[in-house]
């Protein structure tokens, strides 16, 4: 290793940086160095860099710079939050052999990064301010052209088609896919890999996002942790960097009806906001702030009922029970099943095997105001129900509101930005392993149940038009929906390794 990192080194030596004569040098860690010693300047090629170019004696370096910003972090304030700016710094070697061993020590060090070299993007041209095609060509294809990267680029045209894109896409020739949009093509990407006859190889692709939509939760877990703005320059530089990291799938279950879930299952008071002001797309992430003040002056509940197994810590929340019934604990095929060729091509990913014989199940009986289910900290990029929240720890993180009078809820939603909303005591916030909702109808009114939404999708509706409607839902309203995690199953792009 000794012997490998003194080959990437470059001595110091004079040449001309910017036009301006300066000794410069290359060290093992890639921080290039140059100016007088004791007062040099550098730069990190692998957090700072995207790309190079050489032509004659000239090297130019793509840097792409860091800028800081005030802003908040998680549940506490941070003194500064991080954008970037381009920058380019022109190398000029005194000769063609110092041209060549900077240059190749240069990329060799970029090399060994093992950045992607070639990503299947998906843009999304509907999603939010149906601006994602400009973003595309103005801020982020730049980017990956002076990172290097080749792209192939599809738009979507009507729901799913990410998901029936994905679900026949040759993997082999793509280091990733990238996805231009808010967070539902993500999750359209996941189902359609794990709808696969390969999916156990198809879901380790990296996925990356780019926030071009109206939440933007995915994107926000991912780079708040990291102190950088959510941002589409930050998020371009987090999948050029090529960090990865693993990331929990929830398995959604309804009978044999199945769906993917990476960010969130809500029901009640978000997801009634959720879906139901979609009418004011137009105004952006603010509509879910003035929708969500209507809703709380005319505030509904509903009766329900929910059980789960507690993650460690978490065992005196609601009232233990005996085993649930017909929980899919061991959710693959029996081994006879496997062996039907028939039986896994048709079906692809069947769900983790989990055995949750031997754990308390325990139970909360409404009437709920709202339920969140979460596998991610953010919903969207001003709120952030779920603090504790890991991208890999094998836990759903659920957030239950029963009885609060309105002021209380009005309150609580002032402190979504920051995550503090969790400690009111109206709010009870707990990690489970496996969990179960009976969801029912709303209180005071018999015929109307409420909004099952699984990562920005209704996926179940409970009112007469839903059940007189020609659209059809995954999943029906009433019946137990079932849900589990698959621990680091999919693998994300991420600003930090």
């Amino acid at each position: 290793m000794a012997d490998e990192e003194t080959a990437m080194e470059v001595p110091w030596e004079w040449i001309r940086v910017n036009g301006a004569v300066a000794e410069a040098s290359l060290a093992a860690d890639g921080t290039l160095r140059w100016g007088s010693r004791g007062g040099e300047r550098c730069l990190s090629l692998e957090s700072e860099v995207l790309g190079l170019e050489t032509i004659g004696l000239r090297i130019t370096i793509k840097a792409f710079l860091e800028v800081s910003e005030h802003g908040f972090c998680g549940l506490e304030r941070s003194s500064v939050k991080r954008r970037r700016v381009r920058r380019d710094y022109t190398l000029e070697m005194p000769n063609e052999a110092a041209a060549r061993r900077w240059s190749a020590k240069l990329r060799d060090y970029m090399d060994s990064l093992g950045r992607p070299k070639n990503l299947f993007i998906i843009v999304n041209p509907f999603s939010g301010k149906k601006c994602a095609r400009t973003v595309f060509k103005k801020e982020i294809k730049p980017l990956l052209a002076a990172a290097d990267i080749d792209c192939t680029i599809i738009e979507t045209k009507h729901r799913n088609h990410a998901q029936e894109i994905t679900k026949s896409l040759d993997l082999l020739k793509y280091d990733g896919i990238v996805c231009v949009s808010g967070d539902g093509v993500l999750v359209e990407v996941v189902n359609g890999l794990l709808n696969r006859e390969d999916w156990a190889t198809a879901i380790k692709v990296p996925l990356g996002v780019i926030p071009a939509g109206t939440g933007n939760g995915m994107v926000k877990s991912l780079l708040d942790p990291a102190g950088d703005l959510c941002s589409i320059p930050n998020a371009t530089f987090a999948v050029i960097r090529g960090h990865k990291h693993s990331l929990d799938v929830a398995i959604v279950l309804q009978g044999e009806k199945k769906f993917f879930s990476v960010l969130l299952l809500i029901w009640g008071l978000v997801a009634d906001v959720d879906i139901e002001s979609e009418k004011y797309r137009w105004m952006g992430s603010p509509r879910f702030d003035i929708y969500a003040l209507l809703r709380i002056m005319k505030l509904r509940k509903y009766h329900g009922h929910v059980h789960f197994v507690p993650a460690p810590g978490y065992e005196a929340y609601g009232e233990p029970i005996k085993q649930v019934e017909n929980f899919k604990g061991h959710i693959l095929p029996s081994k006879q099943d496997q062996g039907s060729a028939t039986t896994v091509k048709s079906c692809g990913y069947q769900g983790p095997e989990i055995s949750l014989e031997g754990l308390e199940w325990r139970s909360i009986v409404g009437p709920f105001v709202s339920l969140w289910v979460n596998n991610v900290p953010f919903s969207a990029e001003n709120y952030i129900p779920a603090p504790k929240a890991k991208f890999s720890d094998g836990c759903l993180d659920v957030i239950i509101v029963r009885n609060c009078p309105r002021s209380a809820l009005l309150g609580m939603m002032l402190k979504m930005s920051d995550g503090s909303y969790v400690k009111s005591s109206y709010v009870m916030y707990l990690k489970v392993k496996a969990f179960r909702l009976e969801p029912g109808k709303r209180v005071g009114h018999p015929t109307k149940g409420g909004i099952i939404d699984s990562d920005g999708e209704v996926i179940a509706r409970g009112d007469e038009s839903a059940v007189n409607s020609e659209h059809k839902y995954l999943m029906d309203y009433g019946p137990p929906i079932q849900m589990i995690v698959d621990q680091g199953l999919a693998t994300i792009f991420s600003p930090m390794p």
